[in-house]
């Protein structure tokens, strides 16, 4: 039986084991996929909800700050403008209200009349855009997020301008406000965020201001990429994935700052690195994978171990039964194999069948063996009704050619006496004896020839080719059919049997011939080949069809396979339309008188 070369059982099984977990991580990755969304949702409804309280605490900042001006705008009235008076008011104020690193009093060209602290003022703020700002608006004005420094941190200027009855402009009252102190609730809500996060207020033009987590502070960062920054402005709410300057994957969620005192747009966009913003996501997506793969394993292991138990070991027991049974071995069975489900029922049905099989196989070997004996037995009568035929041939031409053949000889020499002895005037009886003699030369010569054809002696006297040579020449005599034996003087020594057969087996061929073959010409060889007597009667007529050959009713044909049979002789037929048909012998020369 050819080896099984297809796609395994087992591997199919493991196939559909893992196909059936193909839904499930689909499903793990659209609910990572999901996660990601929620989580970059959330994180944009945090930047809104920062937006909304870096507004509302900047109105309030604002607010206060624009109180603190008016107070000391009033002051500096009161004192009739007289700045030196107002230098422990605002040396009071300053320290008393935590968040402005400066509270000064500036003319309208900008030079300052008084401050406080002293050191961290400067002379001249006339080219401070607030200072400007403020005396076009003649009201408050809120200075740049970005540019503005005192002792290296970031402030931002708000200026008011001080109006009297005399002079409209009197003065501009200034405060400075440490970024780093201002909104402690955005502050509080922004230490939530995960390491590397960074909160950037951004205008129209470039980054404003950054808060950096890490370090917990304000800073004036670098031009933005002037791409996000149009897609921040076009887009004013939303997130965005984009690279940094450092390589590092962020997720920016914008959202628009709303405030009283500012009319230019400004967006507030919550910075994080895109590893971290979704590291829970990512852990949970790797936690799942992790537990899908141990499950797939698990239920691999399961199927491996199951399908070796309870399907595979009983699968390859019935394929070697099966095998052995293709084999030849009848008695192959599968037996019990386990548990009663389909796979015993299968082997059970195939035991059965095997069994079945067994019985049928012996029956039809004893039928075959009987058979074959029936037919050896129908050889040997065939075999042995030859052999008494020519037996009964033999003796019935001796007893004819003794016996019959003597009684018309004396009668022939009677005739002849008595012709020698009667008058010869009598003329009837003369002629009555001459005719009488007439016959019995006529009788003696019909003898001769019925004994020929019951036996011929020349084939017990002169041997095979010379019997053959003789038949030849009597059958062109009697059919006009040329037929000519070569042989080149081989004359082949065999037994009595065999020789009887093939000179049987001539003339049937020669009686086929003449009734079937419509030849006219007839060759017969005769030689020995590899040990093997060579026996060949070959015509040109329209030759014999296979069907002829193979037809149940070619009884010819069958006598001759039967005659040679006995000897161990064997016979091939062939026939070519138009060209004749060949009838070739092989025949074991065996010693004379042996028993082929």
């Amino acid at each position: 039986m050819q080896a099984f070369t297809g796609i395994s059982l087992k591997t199919r099984l493991y196939g559909l084991v893992l196909a059936a977990f193909i839904p499930v991580a689909a499903l793990i990755v659209w609910v990572a996929e999901e996660q990601k969304a929620i989580e970059t949702d959330a994180i944009r409804h945090k930047t809104m909800l920062l937006a909304q309280a870096a507004a509302e605490a900047e109105n309030q900042q604002m607010a206060a700050t624009r109180d603190l001006l008016r107070t000391v705008g009033d002051a500096f009235l009161a004192v009739d403008a007289n700045p030196q008076r107002l230098s422990r008011l605002l040396d009071h104020l300053q320290a008393q209200t935590s968040g402005y690193a400066a509270v000064g009093i500036v003319d309208s060209r900008g030079r300052l009349l008084i401050g406080s602290p002293p050191s961290e003022v400067d002379a001249n703020y006339a080219r401070h855009a607030w200072l400007s700002a403020s005396l076009q608006r003649n009201g408050l004005a809120m200075g740049s997020y970005h540019g503005e420094h005192i002792q290296g941190e970031a402030v931002l200027y708000f200026g008011l301008p001080v109006q009297s009855g005399n002079d409209p402009m009197a003065a501009v009252v200034f405060a400075a406000l440490d970024l780093n102190r201002m909104n402690r609730v955005i502050f509080r809500q922004l230490a939530e965020l995960p390491a590397g996060s960074r909160l950037i207020l951004l205008d129209e033009n470039r980054g404003m201001l950054r808060y950096d987590v890490d370090s917990a502070g304000w800073s004036i960062p670098r031009d933005m990429d002037p791409a996000l920054l149009g897609e921040i402005t076009r887009r004013q709410s939303g997130t965005l994935v984009a690279t940094d300057e450092n390589g590092i994957d962020r997720i920016y969620a914008f959202a628009p700052l709303t405030s009283a005192f500012r009319k230019q747009a400004v967006s507030v966009v919550l910075d994080l690195p895109r590893a971290v913003a979704l590291a829970a996501t990512k852990r949970i997506f790797t936690r799942n994978l992790i537990l899908l793969a141990v499950s797939a394993l698990m239920a691999v292991l399961s199927i491996w171990w199951a399908a070796d138990r309870f399907i595979l070991r009983r699968v390859g027991a019935m394929a070697r039964a099966s095998r052995e049974l293709a084999a030849g071995n009848l008695q192959a069975r599968i037996g019990p194999i386990g548990v009663a489900d389909e796979l015993s029922h299968l082997a059970g049905v195939f035991d059965e069948m095997a069994a079945s099989l067994q019985m049928r196989i012996e029956r039809e070997v004893q039928v075959m063996a009987s058979l074959e004996r029936s037919r050896e037995q129908l050889r040997r009568l065939t075999n042995h009704q030859n052999t008494v035929r020519e037996q009964e041939r033999i003796r019935i031409a001796r007893e004819m050619h003794d016996q019959l053949g003597q009684s018309l000889t004396i009668l022939k020499m009677d005739l002849s006496w008595m012709g020698r002895h009667l008058s010869a005037a009598d003329a009837v009886l003369d002629e009555k004896l001459s005719n009488m003699s007439q016959i019995v030369e006529d009788a003696m010569e019909r003898l001769h020839a019925v004994c020929a054809e019951l036996r011929p002696v020349i084939l017990d006297d002169f041997g095979l080719a010379a019997a053959i040579e003789w038949q030849a020449e009597a059958f062109t005599r009697h059919s006009k059919i040329a037929c000519r034996l070569e042989n080149d003087g081989f004359e082949p020594d065999l037994p009595k049997e065999q020789a009887t057969a093939l000179f049987r087996i001539f003339q049937e061929t020669l009686t086929n011939i003449l009734r079937h073959a419509e030849a006219d010409d007839v060759i017969v060889r005769l030689a020995v080949h590899g040990g093997e007597l060579f026996f060949q009667v070959a015509d040109n007529g329209r030759g014999i069809t296979p069907e002829e050959i193979h037809a149940p009713d070619a009884f010819g044909l069958l006598g001759i396979r039967e005659r040679l049979h006995p000897i161990g002789g064997r016979v091939a037929f062939d026939g070519r339309p138009g060209q004749g048909t060949r009838v070739t012998i092989h025949l074991p020369i065996a010693a004379k008188g042996d028993n082929p």
